[in-house]
């Protein structure tokens, strides 16, 4: 009987130094045993943990996809601190019949940013390609004006204050530079840019707004006419903040000369992005194209880092399972940093390195990492 009260009593000091409770001798209580916290598991530097603090980097975001796969919601919350919603934004999602907006989409997207302490960069108030079908070609230049006017202010009102930056015109330019032939050209002519940038500011003054183009990302006809298309708008007092380069590349090109083309377009002062990064590789996939994509990714990212005015450097989706590419461009694949299965790929790694190169605050050698 002895024996199993001694061990009874080991058996309770035992709890109480586990659980740092006071033991007590007679009318005087003995300090408690401080106790050991446990090691935390510290996960590997991901691109926001490495990224200058005057650049964002972020993905393109589905939210269906972080629904359906939880490993792509934890890897875009853990790995950016800025996401573009993807489609959900796009005016033909959100206003399927006129005055019904379907908001789910882009309210989880918002709101799982602001869980993660990520920006949302709003994508976009005008497309070429995403007008509702329920708006009539035949309607009046003012009836026209009525609905695009009140669909920007609707929806840069409901997020005023949540989006820090808006894709005002998508892809206004034609490959040669001269404006697009879209409805709006015609029925409101080429002051429809200006008025949907003003629309946009008065909704939320606080936002930046970005006029954003493909192939605009080297010196190119288009980007020269994209670059005379946005000084005569800021000279007319458009609010045009930047001026977004998407970026989609193939593995075997490179902008020419892309620091120039982005630091002539900073002269005018604005802000320049990198908003839709991806380097699709011609199939079948090797290592010998990945190490070349891995290249050109870190050649954007050079780039961007270059000139003092890019603000923000987007990947247009981050692992090859979810990517848009192989359902428009025949024959490519393989186009993002993540492959298939979520692992990194060369294309990561050099833009992990390319980062670690960058002198620290101090002058004391690299940054963290």
């Amino acid at each position: 009987m002895a024996l199993v009260l001694v061990v009874v009593a080991l058996l309770a000091t035992g709890l109480a130094v586990a659980y740092g409770i006071e033991r007590t001798s007679g009318d005087r209580a003995l300090p408690a045993v401080p106790t050991v916290p446990a090691p935390t598991v510290s996960r590997p530097p991901a691109l926001r943990d490495l990224m200058p603090p005057t650049v964002r980097v972020g993905s393109a975001a589905d939210g269906r996809w972080m629904s359906l796969d939880a490993e792509y919601g934890e890897l875009l919350g853990s790995e950016f601190d800025a996401i573009t919603p993807e489609n959900a934004m796009k005016w033909a999602n959100l206003e399927p019949s006129p005055d019904v907006y379907t908001w789910a989409g882009a309210d989880q997207l918002v709101g799982f940013a602001e869980q993660h302490d990520q920006s949302v960069y709003g994508h976009t108030l005008l497309g070429r390609t995403d007008v509702p079908r329920w708006v009539d070609p035949q309607w009046s230049a003012d009836q026209l004006r009525a609905v695009l006017r009140d669909h920007v202010t609707a929806v840069v009102s409901r997020y005023r204050g949540r989006v820090w930056a808006w894709d005002v015109i998508n892809e206004a330019l034609d490959e040669d530079g001269s404006l697009r032939d879209t409805l709006w050209l015609r029925k409101l002519g080429p002051g429809y840019i200006a008025e949907v940038f003003r629309w946009a500011h008065a909704a939320d003054p606080g936002a930046r707004l970005f006029i954003n183009d493909y192939g605009v990302e080297g010196r190119t006809r288009k980007a020269d006419a994209l670059l005379e298309l946005v000084r005569e708008l800021r000279r007319a007092g458009v609010p045009v903040d930047g001026v977004g380069f998407q970026s989609h590349l193939r593995w075997d090109e490179q902008p020419r000369d892309m620091v120039g083309n982005l630091r002539r377009f900073a002269q005018l002062g604005v802000s320049v992005a990198i908003t839709e990064l991806d380097v699709r590789i011609a199939l079948p996939e090797t290592a010998a194209k990945r190490e070349r994509q891995a290249a050109l990714y870190r050649q954007v990212l050079q780039a961007c880092l270059a000139v003092p005015a890019c603000v923000s450097f987007t990947v247009w989706g981050f692992t090859d399972a979810r990517s848009w590419i192989p359902g428009y461009h025949a024959g490519y694949g393989a186009a993002c940093i993540f492959d298939a299965a979520l692992v990194p790929k060369p294309a990561h790694a050099a833009l992990m390195d390319q980062l670690r190169r960058i002198p620290s605050p101090t002058g004391a050698g690299p940054g963290p990492g």
